[in-house]
């Protein structure tokens, strides 16, 4: 067996045993891999990160080595489909299989070649990555930061995806190169070199600390931009956005272990609870206008919770899986 401590993200990507595992899972490499990684904690960020690049690719199923590829080749060079070119049938067949095979070769070169990067949290977990040009991100609970196995290479601008929360402190290039965010409502922010906030679920929301960008929104027209200062705010649902000055401390706290309240909503605070913990608390209607103001730490959801329902003078209760809060 492979001395897999030596192994990177990208070197499992290509191990035909651990890809064995990442698509047809058995009892054998379930318990194999378990075992591993229990023996070698440190690799859980690389295992990780290629099994997240691996699932992208429902088509890896086609894994063809090197020398398979070669050998198919060969195999139609020497064929003698060119002899029968009279015949329809035959030309057919063989166009048919010469396609094939484009495809299934064209497949493996694009996993081979078109490799991401993915960082991710779990429910109640933050975590801090030092991206290539020494930039860095915090991403919030729940969260996904995507970005291109080749992005130090790309002289034109460091793009970044994320679906979730995270703060970014970005590095001024000397050529200046922009750094661009991207969500899933086709919001873009672009930047030289600042520090901002960025929250993207259902809506989305960037909040800047310093500096400056701007931003590319599909409710603008083309080459539109909207431009933002240090402390605005910028809101983007449905296709309109809102702008409005605030206080950067309310939306960036959690990265200090510290959530800042001002006029704070019940709702917003039972929105948080399931963003960040996966945790479904039911509350009359009536009360999720409630607000409060003031600061919170953030440790566990059980935790926040208790320290939320003493806020509004709540009673915390759990029936049948169930979380409730009460008057």
């Amino acid at each position: 067996m492979k001395d897999y401590t030596l192994f990177s993200a990208k070197d499992f990507v290509l191990d035909e045993f651990f890809q064995s595992w990442v698509y047809y899972p058995s009892e054998k490499t379930n318990s194999y891999w378990q075992v591993w990684l229990e023996e070698n904690p440190h690799k859980t960020g690389d295992i990780e990160e290629a099994r997240s690049i691996l699932l992208r690719f429902s088509f890896t199923k086609y894994n063809l080595r090197g020398e398979d590829v070669s050998m198919l080749w060969t195999r139609i060079r020497k064929s003698d489909y060119k002899k029968k070119s009279n015949s329809k049938k035959s030309f057919l067949y063989s166009a048919a299989a010469v396609a094939a095979l484009l495809t299934v070769v064209s497949l493996y070169f694009l996993v081979k070649e078109e490799e991401v990067v993915s960082y991710s949290t779990g429910f109640g977990e933050t975590r801090t990555i030092v991206l290539p040009d020494s930039s860095t991100v915090k991403l919030n609970s729940n969260s996904t930061l995507t970005l291109g196995s080749d992005w130090l290479d790309n002289k034109s601008v460091r793009e970044v995806s994320l679906d979730g929360e995270a703060f970014f402190s970005v590095v001024h290039k000397i050529n200046n190169q922009p750094f661009k965010v991207k969500t899933g409502q086709d919001v873009a922010i672009e930047v030289l070199g600042t520090s901002f906030n960025v929250y993207h679920r259902e809506d989305t929301k960037v909040v800047l600390n310093s500096g400056r960008i701007q931003l590319s929104l599909p409710a603008l027209r083309p080459n539109e931009k909207v431009y933002m200062k240090p402390g605005d705010l910028v809101e983007y649902d449905e296709k309109k956005y809102t702008k409005r000055k605030v206080d950067p401390k309310l939306y960036t706290g959690w990265t200090k272990n510290n959530l800042v309240l001002n006029h704070t909503s019940l709702r917003e605070m039972i929105q948080m609870i399931k963003d960040n913990y996966g945790l479904e608390v039911e509350v009359k209607q009536n009360l999720l206008g409630h607000t409060i103001s003031g600061s919170m730490p953030v440790s566990d959801a059980e935790n926040l919770l208790q320290q939320i329902a003493i806020a509004f003078r709540l009673k915390l209760v759990k029936e049948e899986n169930k979380i409730y809060m009460r008057e």
